[in-house]
């Protein structure tokens, strides 16, 4: 264990941008319950711990040398959260993701929203199901805010950023897209489905890809809103995906 350094905090704080997030291969996670997960189950994914000290007696002591000790402002100067907890934790990405096509995959076309992006990822580890594969202008994983939209989730759901059309492309993918002039929910069968695809907040799926969806799909509604949050319809078809 070691005091935390200005060179640390500069670097860690750096990592609240994307760009560096993406040269580092490097994100923060925060939250108690979070850390204490990966503490247990990915240790051999962390490259730092900064904690308080009334956090250090909880952390194994076989990571000990990965530990950070600082005090509540410097926490504070490289945390995403508006409350602080008493750890952060910046943890490798993944570098090998092996995509199995004969699992059930959800296709993002330029899901915008963070929030949006990690309550999909969180409802389909729910549901079983653990492969996205985005866009490349879908919302970062890695971003705080879709991170702690997750719970934690992230941790299970493996997720490609792509050319989304070259991807559909090059795999046998037999697809069910949210569509507002598709057939009914009820009338579907999703056991013909190995991917679902779901689009961007405003506009839906692209053109581009709505000729690669084999199964048109939309959600009866008896109200007079125009159209539901892309997360709420994702779980919608999950739900009924995972019957």
């Amino acid at each position: 264990m070691q005091k935390i350094s200005q060179k640390h905090l500069k670097w860690i704080k750096s990592l609240h941008l994307k760009k560096n997030r993406d040269r580092e291969q490097n994100f923060i996670i925060e939250g108690v319950k979070i850390c204490d997960e990966v503490l247990e189950s990915h240790a051999e994914r962390i490259q730092q711990i900064v904690c308080l000290n009334d956090y250090v007696h909880k952390i194994p002591k076989t990571l000990s040398p990965l530990i950070l000790n600082c005090g509540p402002n410097e926490l504070a100067r490289i945390s995403t959260l508006k409350t602080p907890n008493s750890i952060l934790i910046v943890l490798k990405k993944e570098k090998e993701l092996d995509f199995n096509p004969s699992k059930k995959t959800i296709l993002l076309d330029d899901i915008q929203d963070p929030g949006n992006l990690g309550t999909l990822v969180r409802t389909a580890d729910w549901f079983g199901i653990y492969q996205f594969v985005c866009s490349k202008k879908t919302a970062d994983l890695f971003n705080a805010k879709a991170l702690q939209s997750t719970m934690g989730s992230f941790l299970r759901v493996k997720i490609w950023y792509v050319d989304l059309e070259e991807f559909i492309e090059n795999h046998a993918l037999n697809i069910g897209g949210a569509l507002l002039d598709g057939g009914s929910i009820d009338l579907v069968d999703f056991n013909q489905m190995n991917a679902l695809l779901l689009g961007n907040e405003s506009r839906g799926i692209s053109q581009a890809l709505k000729t690669s969806v084999n199964h048109p799909i939309r959600i009866d509604g008896k109200g007079s809103a125009e159209s539901l949050n892309v997360a709420i319809a994702g779980a919608i078809f999950m739900q009924h995906w995972s019957k």
